[in-house]
């Protein structure tokens, strides 16, 4: 699995997973789409498939749906 990069901050990074996860480092704040908000951790993956169950966090959901970027 490849793993691009992009450096937003000096200690948040954000890199795209090949046909899977957003992976984010740095404690970055994360919100639900019901206005819940989400303990700060230093990883967190973030779905970018839809098919997850824990939305806006990925569940792996996106092997058993194909999720494919390209």
């Amino acid at each position: 699995r490849r793993q691009r990069q992009m450096c937003i901050r000096d200690s948040t990074q954000i890199g795209v997973i090949d046909d899977g996860p957003l992976w984010v480092t740095g404690k970055v704040p994360i919100t639900t789409s019901e206005g819940v908000e989400l303990e700060a951790r230093t990883r967190q993956t973030l779905c970018r498939c839809g098919a997850s169950d824990n939305k806006p966090l990925c569940d792996g959901s996106h092997k058993e749906a194909g999720f494919s970027d390209s």
